[in-house]
């Protein structure tokens, strides 16, 4: 566990997962905000990286409803991933939530999508790039684990390309809304 105190409140509420896009799109980052503060305000963690875009959103859209969150780390404690991040970083612990990484102090950033879709008990694409590979790996993790992804309609944007696959798939389950979100929880 992170830095903070040792047993936070978000380390033991139900995890929903925010995912990612670095380069969102506008209308990404107004659902990263709604999903994220409907999860939090139902009384679920928000559980993300620190990840440009929608991670950095849901960060923030809980924190401003006095929700709780987790981050999950790609690195050592001693590192923000993004660099640029770092006070959203020392921000998390300061306001209750928790911080967790896999790695010793000093580690350079590797993967985490195994350990998001298994902390999370949904996760929740929002956007995604198709060769996108952290969201797209951990929407497989996720399907690995039998926690199809949930996903809001595909926007009409390359950046929204893997998003859009998985639901022609039926590989992730349409939510149009956050209310419907809350509603397979």
């Amino acid at each position: 566990m992170g830095p903070g105190r040792r047993s936070t409140p978000a380390a033991h509420r139900p995890r929903r997962r925010g995912h990612r896009n670095r380069n969102a799109t506008e209308q990404a980052l107004t659902r990263a905000d709604a999903f994220a503060t409907a999860v939090a305000e139902a009384g679920h963690t928000v559980t993300a990286t620190l990840a440009y875009g929608v991670d950095s959103a849901a960060h923030r859209a809980a924190a401003r409803a006095g929700r709780a969150t987790l981050a999950v780390l790609p690195c050592g404690l001693d590192r923000a991933h993004p660099h640029d991040h770092a006070h959203l970083l020392r921000s998390i612990p300061a306001n209750g939530s928790a911080v967790l990484s896999l790695y010793r102090p000093g580690t350079a950033p590797s993967a985490t999508s195994g350990l998001l879709a298994a902390l999370a008990r949904t996760v929740i694409l929002i956007e995604a790039l198709d060769h996108a590979e952290a969201a797209m790996r951990t929407a497989e993790a996720a399907t690995a684990l039998r926690r199809p992804p949930l996903s809001p309609p595909a926007a009409e944007d390359v950046r929204a390309d893997g998003t859009a696959r998985l639901l022609t798939a039926q590989r992730a389950v349409l939510v149009p809304d956050p209310a419907r979100a809350l509603a397979l929880l």
